[in-house]
């Protein structure tokens, strides 16, 4: 299985692809984590505007590290930077993504859910790019194992 994994890992599509996976699985345990912010907050009497901002903080910030650390593994490089970066495309992504649902699901009349759903890929395809291209500076490696 190795060998085949290795073989695969040769091909540069299948290399982006893989890139992409790891950052999908970040987003899902980011995703996670946020979730469970905002549920353990939202139980302790907090109000949602307090509960969102905070899960939203802890949650970017747990996608910050594990996507800096796993998926372009950029964990020896610049972190001020690096942060800065994150935090300011992940700040405009929301932004727009909120722009593309009201257009969608309030002006469009499309049912909430394939506007919800359009917002995510939207956001989970820039912020991939604008991440990968910006933020780590990520360069494949011809023939990467890894």
């Amino acid at each position: 299985m190795k060998n085949l994994f290795d073989k695969l890992m040769q091909n540069r599509l299948f290399r982006e692809l893989f890139l992409l996976f790891k950052y999908g699985i970040v987003g899902i345990i980011n995703t996670g984590v946020t979730t469970g912010i905002f549920f353990l907050l939202s139980r302790l009497g907090l109000k949602y505007y307090a509960y969102t901002v905070i899960g939203y903080v802890i949650g970017i910030l747990t996608s910050f590290f594990l996507n800096r650390k796993y998926t372009f593994k950029k964990d020896n490089e610049n972190v001020t930077r690096q942060i800065v970066l994150f935090f300011v495309i992940s700040a405009c992504l929301l932004g727009i993504v909120q722009l593309i649902q009201y257009l969608l699901i309030d002006l469009l009349s499309l049912k909430e859910w394939l506007g919800v759903g359009i917002g995510m890929v939207f956001y989970t395809v820039t912020g991939f790019l604008l991440n990968r291209n910006v933020v780590f500076k990520y360069k494949d490696k011809e023939n990467s194992g890894q």
